[in-house]
C-alpha cells in the first residue's frame, strides 16, 4: 500500500468543519494552532479514560488491542483477528478506496458486526437523536456523523456478506455510579511520544486492579444509532437538505465523502465559501510556528483579495456577540463582503426586535466597539459624554452616571464580597453516587472591600483530600464567610450561580443533617429561572460581567468580555491603580491569606510599550506539575474563560486549577505544599481581578 495519507476519521471531521482546511491539515508545512497535545482536554473531560473503561467493559484481550499506528500493520492485524468466528477488537482498522478508519470497538459474531464509537459525551436514556424536523440534534450531530462515516467505510470494506450495526457509547447522565470514590485513579492519563495525524497522542495507563469496576453500574452505555446513521448515509436527514445552511455544503453524505476523500489524498486545494468561522481558522502562523506556512492568510488572499495591510485592519471577526438568536452576524457580514469593522453599518447588525436594557444594549455595545476601534466620530456622537482617555491616550467608554444609578437602584451594600469558584465535571464520576458530568466544587477565593476602601483577602477553600466529596464542606465554608454581614456579593458570569444551584440539588437528595440550612443559604444568594421570569434570592449575587457589558468598553478588549480580557484593559485605564499596585503593598497593607510574613507581590509591571503586563504571569506556574508548557496552559485557560464569559449557558471552569485538581484525582501524586500554594494564589488573583474592576469604577465615580 502507498505511503500516501488516507482520508481518516480525523480528516473527515476536519472536512465537516471546513473543506478548504483539508489542504492545510494534510500538509505539516502549514501551521496548525490546534496541533497540540490533547492532554489538557483529556484532563478536563476524561475522554481517554472513558475509552479505556469501554475496553474494560468489553473485556478486550491484550492481543486484540491494536496499538500500532501504521496503516499496513493495523490492517494486517485486523484481517488476522477477523479469521476468528467471534472476537472483540479495539482499534480495528479498515480501508476502502481512499478512506481509512480505526474503530474504537468492533464486536464480531460470525458475519454480524457491532461498531461501537466511544465518546466522553453525556446523553440520557430515552432522548431522541432526531428532532421533529428529522434533523440530527445539533449537540450530538458531529458524533453521529463520525460513526456513520465509520459504518460506511467498514460496510464497504467488508462487503455485503457482513452486517454492520452502529452504536455510540456515551456517558448516561441518568445513571448514578455505585462504584467507590476514585474510579479515575484506575486510569492514569499520560502523554505519548506517538502522534496521529500530526497531533500528540494521549495514552491511558490502566491499573492492574481496574477489573474490580466490572461489578458496579456501567455509567457508559451503548446507544443504538444504526437507523439514524443509515438515514445519514442515504442523505435523508434534513440538515443535509437545509437550503440556507446545508450541513455538508450542498452535498449529500456519500457524495461528500467521495469528493472530500479524493481532494484529500490527491492533496488538491478546494477553496470553499468564506464564513464567520474563518476568522478563527487555526491554520495561521505566529511566533510559536515560525517557518510554517499560513493557510488562513492564503484563503483570505485568494477568496477575499486581501493584501498585506488588510491582515492588520480590525475585522468583523472581533465583533462582540456575533450571534443574535439563530442569526450569525459574522456570517451575514462576510456574505455581504463586509470584512472590516469600518464597513459595518447599523442596519447590518440591528436585531429584529428590541427591549430595554439598564446599560448599553447589545446593538449599542457593538456600535460603540466599531466607533472606538475605527475612530468613527458619527458612531461615537451618542456616547461622547461617557468617553474618557486612559494614561496611554486611548479613548474608552465608561458610563459613570449610569453606573451610579445602577448602584443606587440595586442598593449595593458594603462590605462588598468578591467570590470565584473552581470546579470540575468529568465523564467518569469522581465519587460514589454521582452522575457523569455532575459538578464538583473544589475551590473558592473570597475578597472583601469595606466602605473605607480597605481590601482584604478574607478567605479561601481548597479540597486537598483525595476521594473526599467536597461540595457540602465547600458550601459550609462559603456560608460561614459570607454570613458575617449582609454586604453585596459579586460573581463574574453565571458560573457561580449554576454551581450553587447544582449543589442545592445534591443537598436535597442527600441525608446530611444541616441540608435545610445550607439549601436556605443557597436560595438566598442565587436566582432561578430565565430572563424576566428570574426569581431572585434576597441577597442574590451581582454579576460583575453584566455590569461591564452595560457600562464599560475599552478597545483593548476587542470582542471579548472575559475577565482575562477585561483585566488588562482596566489596569491600563486607571493611572491610580497603576501607581498603587506598582508598589509591593499586596501582602502587607492589603492582607492576604497566601502572601504573609513579609512576602509581597507587585501586581503592576509595565512593558516597553507602557502597557501593564498580565498579572497572572506573576504567579508560580502549575504547568510543570501538569507536564505542559506555560503557553499550552495559558491558551487552554484563556479558551475556558472566553467560553464562560461569552456563552451564558455554558459552564466553563478555569483551566490551570481544573487540570491540576483532576490530575490529582487519578495520579499517585499527593498535593504538595508548592502545588497547594500555587492553586491558592491562582484563585486569589481571580477575585483580586474583580477587586481591580471595582476599584477602577469607584475611582471614576469619585471623580
Amino acid at each position: 500500500m502507498s505511503t500516501k495519507k488516507l482520508f481518516s476519521k480525523s480528516a473527515f471531521k476536519q472536512a465537516l468543519h471546513c473543506p478548504a482546511s483539508l489542504y492545510y491539515y494534510y500538509d505539516s508545512n502549514y501551521a496548525n494552532q490546534d496541533n497540540e497535545d490533547d492532554f489538557l482536554q483529556a484532563l478536563a473531560e476524561g475522554g481517554q479514560q472513558a475509552g479505556d473503561l469501554a475496553k474494560l467493559y468489553y473485556r478486550i484481550e491484550p492481543d486484540c488491542d491494536i496499538k500500532t499506528l501504521k496503516y499496513e500493520e493495523a490492517l494486517s492485524r485486523t484481517e488476522e483477528l477477523f479469521k476468528r468466528e467471534d472476537v472483540t477488537i479495539a482499534e480495528a482498522a479498515f480501508k476502502w478506496g481512499n478512506c481509512f478508519v480505526r474503530a474504537d470497538i468492533i464486536k464480531k459474531k460470525g458475519k454480524k458486526i457491532n461498531l461501537i464509537e466511544v465518546k466522553a459525551k453525556s446523553w440520557e436514556d430515552g432522548k431522541a437523536f432526531l428532532n421533529k424536523s428529522e434533523a440530527i440534534d445539533s449537540s450530538i450531530r458531529e458524533y453521529v456523523y463520525d460513526v456513520a462515516f465509520q459504518k460506511y467505510v467498514i460496510q464497504n470494506a467488508l462487503g455485503t456478506e457482513y452486517t454492520v450495526n452502529a452504536y455510540l457509547m456515551l456517558a448516561d447522565k441518568t445513571i448514578a455510579s455505585d462504584a467507590p470514590d476514585g474510579v479515575n485513579q484506575f486510569f492514569e492519563i499520560a502523554k505519548s511520544e506517538d502522534t496521529i495525524d500530526g497531533k500528540g497522542k494521549v495514552t491511558v495507563n490502566r491499573k492492574p486492579n481496574a477489573d474490580s469496576l466490572l461489578k458496579y453500574k456501567h455509567v457508559l452505555q451503548e446507544f443504538d444509532v444504526n437507523e439514524v446513521c443509515q438515514k445519514v448515509l442515504d442523505g435523508k436527514t434534513s440538515e443535509q437538505k437545509d437550503e440556507k445552511k446545508p450541513y455538508l455544503g450542498g452535498y449529500v453524505f456519500k457524495d461528500f465523502v467521495k469528493v472530500m476523500s479524493e481532494q484529500y489524498v490527491k492533496h488538491e486545494r478546494h477553496f470553499s465559501a468564506l464564513g464567520g468561522k474563518c476568522f478563527k481558522c487555526p491554520f495561521f502562523s505566529n511566533e510559536k510556528t515560525i517557518g510554517k506556512r499560513d493557510g488562513k492568510r492564503e484563503c483570505w488572499t485568494e477568496m477575499a483579495g486581501f493584501n498585506e495591510k488588510d491582515f492588520n485592519r480590525p475585522s468583523v471577526g472581533d465583533l462582540w456577540g456575533g450571534q443574535i438568536g439563530n442569526r450569525s452576524l459574522k456570517d451575514e457580514l462576510v456574505k455581504k463582503e463586509k470584512y472590516f469593522l469600518e464597513q459595518v453599518k447599523e442596519e447590518d447588525i440591528r436585531p429584529s426586535t428590541s427591549k430595554k436594557y439598564a446599560g448599553l444594549s447589545p446593538l449599542e455595545r457593538r456600535l460603540l466597539q466599531i466607533g472606538l476601534t475605527t475612530d468613527n466620530d458619527d458612531l461615537l456622537k451618542p456616547y461622547k459624554n461617557n468617553l474618557h482617555k486612559d494614561p496611554l491616550k486611548i479613548v474608552y467608554y465608561l458610563d459613570v452616571e449610569g453606573l451610579n444609578k445602577l448602584i443606587n437602584q440595586e442598593k449595593w451594600r458594603f462590605p462588598y464580597h468578591m467570590i470565584d469558584f473552581e470546579t470540575t465535571a468529568v465523564a467518569l464520576p469522581l465519587y460514589k453516587g454521582m452522575h457523569p458530568y455532575e459538578q464538583v466544587a473544589f475551590q473558592f477565593s473570597h475578597h472583601i472591600i469595606k466602605e473605607d476602601g480597605t481590601i482584604t483577602h478574607r478567605g479561601q477553600y481548597l479540597n486537598t483530600e483525595k476521594h473526599h466529596f467536597p461540595n457540602f464542606d465547600f458550601i459550609r465554608e462559603l456560608k460561614s464567610q459570607l454570613e458575617e454581614d449582609n454586604g453585596t456579593i459579586f460573581r463574574y458570569a453565571t458560573h457561580e450561580n449554576t454551581i450553587l444551584r447544582a449543589i442545592r440539588k445534591q443537598l436535597e437528595e442527600s441525608e446530611v443533617s444541616d441540608k435545610e440550612d445550607l439549601m436556605g443559604f443557597i436560595d438566598s444568594i442565587t436566582y432561578i429561572g430565565k430572563g424576566d421570569k428570574k426569581n431572585h434570592g434576597k441577597r442574590d449575587m451581582v454579576d460583575l460581567l453584566e455590569v461591564v457589558k452595560g457600562y464599560y468598553y475599552h478597545p483593548d478588549m476587542k470582542g471579548s468580555n472575559s475577565i482575562k480580557a477585561v483585566l488588562p484593559a482596566i489596569l491600563n485605564s486607571s493611572k491610580a491603580i497603576r501607581q498603587k499596585y506598582s508598589k509591593p503593598i499586596y501582602g502587607t497593607e492589603i492582607e492576604s491569606k497566601n502572601y504573609r510574613n513579609g512576602e509581597t507581590v507587585t501586581w503592576i509591571d509595565l512593558g516597553p510599550d507602557g502597557k501593564v503586563a498580565n498579572p497572572y504571569k506573576e504567579l508560580k506556574p502549575i504547568a510543570d506539575f501538569l507536564g505542559v508548557t506555560e503557553n499550552e496552559l495559558a491558551e487552554y485557560d484563556r479558551e475556558k474563560a472566553e467560553k464562560e464569559a461569552e456563552d451564558s449557558s455554558s459552564i466553563a471552569n478555569g483551566g490551570a486549577a481544573l487540570a491540576a485538581y483532576t490530575k490529582l484525582q487519578f495520579s499517585d501524586q499527593k498535593m504538595t505544599e508548592a502545588l497547594k500554594q500555587a492553586l491558592y494564589r491562582y484563585c486569589e488573583l481571580d477575585t483580586m481581578s474583580m477587586v481591580f474592576i471595582w476599584e477602577f469604577f469607584h475611582e471614576m465615580l469619585n471623580k
